[in-house]
């Protein structure tokens, strides 16, 4: 594979970083926080959360930077003229409005997380230790419906990344996955 085929190291680091914070940050949500009561007891998966939250926030602000200003990705090779001329998969036809998606969803959910810690005094009650209790119910701030609603539709959008990647990889053969893994040139 040639290097003009395979997306720069950084890249590959960025977007492994930014998957695996998303779904520990995801998981931390459902099963640590969404069902459960708001007691002392979630203040430490409600730190790592947050702190994964704006951790993630700054990778997709950078990564959105440095794809406008520094370097876009490098692009699939275009695939033989027989080929592109059957209709594509439904899923594949999404693609080039998925990762313009991923960066806006995936921030603005960080942000909507922002949206319910500062009302709440989150910071200081978290990170500050304050002591103040949580509040009882963090559906009273309009955001965290939002952040719920939008993190569903955040998973059903990696969903389709990732079932396309698979697509691509093991059905059409096009080592996919090469082009986004450390390999060498």
């Amino acid at each position: 594979m040639s290097a003009k085929k395979r997306f720069r190291p950084l890249w590959i680091t960025l977007h492994w970083l930014m998957a695996l914070l998303v779904f520990v940050t995801f998981t931390i949500g459902l099963f640590s926080l969404a069902y459960k009561p708001n007691s002392n007891a979630k203040i430490i998966p409600l730190a790592v959360h947050m702190t994964l939250g704006i951790a993630i926030l700054l990778i997709v602000i950078a990564r959105y930077i440095m794809r406008i200003l520094i370097y876009p990705p490098s692009r699939r090779a275009a695939t033989a003229p027989a080929v592109t001329a059957k209709k594509a998969p439904f899923l594949d036809q999404l693609t080039p409005y998925v990762h313009p998606l991923l960066y806006l969803l995936t921030g603005l959910m960080a942000l909507l997380g922002i949206a319910i810690a500062l009302p709440a005094d989150l910071f200081s009650t978290v990170f500050g230790r304050s002591g103040a209790p949580l509040p009882a119910n963090f559906y009273i701030y309009p955001a965290r419906t939002w952040h719920g609603t939008l993190s569903l539709v955040l998973m059903l959008l990696i969903l389709q990344h990732v079932l396309v990647a698979i697509f691509h990889q093991f059905i059409k053969g096009e080592n996919y996955l090469g082009r986004m893994w450390f390999t060498k040139k």
